[in-house]
């Protein structure tokens, strides 16, 4: 039987039995739809969790803090960490695209008035602004003419205004004792809680802590110019994890030569929440493209039982084409062949209605939400292509074996 000859034979299939033909088609179209559709929806929302847990939970900041460097290191000759080290990275042809500062500070006892509280005084410039995602509540942040003048001036977050100041409505005028010196606050950060809870009085949540200059601390408590602790901000979102990976990298080499090799420093990313964040979305998408699994099932059995009832219908047809001398193989590939050609026009409409219902669905979430792009999983289509076209010969087998394996004399004596 020549191939011109299958096409034929499976055309005529479809223009015979419409109705039983979509019917056929349409198990398999939802289940390969459902990939693609699932597959473009969970990137898209995988990006916008990421996007958001960023904003959230600081997980794109690289730290660098203090710590003692390895037994064999200890008697080397080595430099501390420093602000001139968050410069220095930030300068990196490297690492262009970061942000970068330092921070240095200790706890302390603020008093204003009769009011006293403990607070964690931090020492930093105005890129911490744009660094950490703060916002001003009341005021102004610091700014490079208070590092340059080495003002006495400080912001503080907002429980301590709350607790501290009392809710002052005009902060004009208001100074504070903190570190046996006076300071100006010139501004108010907005209220910036911890995800998961954490207690209010903890100094090293943004609203406990006042931000004053760091040239104005160095000059009064540490001329060496010391930090605590780099901060390193990476810039949008992308594969997040492996962009923390090839930054820390970059970063830890970098130090080592400037540091005489000695590794007086720790480098943490905080990965973890962006990995959990991967794992759940990974077994919602194996759980979601389960379901697509499940339909393209459901569409594979409605195949066989279609074919079966083919097979049936058409028992004389088979009778005849074995008595005018068709073997046994060229009916069972005639069939497979009609089994398959169905299931792949199924995963054909069946991907493209995915990618429609995506772009559909991307642009009413964009307008809801604002941030959802729209992704068109490449992977998906083949896969959804793919297991259409296999699971229409899996389940066509059954069918077509039994349709080769008829007597010919049994057939054409069949009503």
């Amino acid at each position: 039987m020549r191939l011109v000859d299958y096409v034929r034979s499976v055309r005529h299939v479809f223009l015979s039995h419409r109705a039983r033909t979509v019917l056929t088609l349409l198990g398999i179209m939802i289940g390969s739809g459902s990939i693609v559709l699932l597959a473009g929806l969970l990137r898209g929302g995988e990006e916008a969790l990421l996007e958001t847990s960023q904003r959230a939970n600081e997980a794109d900041i690289l730290q660098i803090k203090r710590d003692e460097p390895p037994p064999n290191q200890l008697h080397r000759t080595r430099r501390e960490l420093s602000h001139s080290d968050a410069g220095f990275l930030g300068d990196s042809a490297l690492l262009s695209g970061v942000i970068t500062t330092s921070e240095q500070g200790r706890d302390g006892r603020a008093q204003w008035q009769a009011q006293k509280k403990r607070v964690r005084v931090v020492a930093t410039t105005p890129v911490m602004l744009s660094l950490s995602r703060l916002r001003v509540f009341k005021g102004r942040f610091l700014t490079d003419d208070d590092l340059a003048r080495r003002a006495r001036v400080c912001v503080v977050g907002h429980t301590v205004w709350s607790e501290l100041l009392l809710e002052q409505d005009d902060i004009g005028d208001v100074h504070i004792q903190l570190l046996g010196e006076r300071w100006t606050v010139v501004g108010v950060l907005e209220a910036k809680p911890p995800l998961g809870g954490s207690s209010s009085n903890n100094t090293w949540l943004w609203d406990n802590k006042v931000l004053v200059p760091r040239t104005t601390y160095d000059a009064l408590y540490d001329p060496a110019h010391n930090a605590s602790r780099l901060y390193v901000r990476l810039q949008g979102v992308g594969n997040l994890l492996e962009h923390m990976r090839a930054v820390e990298t970059v970063v830890k080499q970098a130090l080592l030569r400037r540091h005489l090799g000695v590794e007086n420093f720790k480098v943490e990313g905080e990965d973890g929440v962006a990995n959990q964040a991967r794992l759940i979305l990974d077994i919602i998408k194996l759980l979601l493209l389960g379901t697509g699994l499940l339909s393209l099932l459901v569409g594979g059995i409605n195949i066989m039982n279609i074919m079966l009832v083919t097979v049936t219908e058409r028992t004389r047809e088979i009778g005849i084409r074995r008595a005018i001398g068709a073997s046994p193989r060229s009916i069972l590939l005639q069939f497979l062949i009609e089994a398959g050609v169905i299931a792949s026009a199924g995963g054909v409409l069946g991907t493209s209605g995915g990618v429609f219902l995506c772009w559909v669905i991307a642009r009413a979430l964009t307008r809801v939400l604002g941030n959802w792009n729209l992704h068109i999983e490449t992977w998906s289509i083949g896969v959804g292509l793919a297991l259409s076209l296999v699971t229409g010969i899996v389940f066509g087998l059954l069918p077509a074996r039994r349709a080769s394996r008829l007597d010919p004399v049994e057939a054409l004596r069949y009503e």
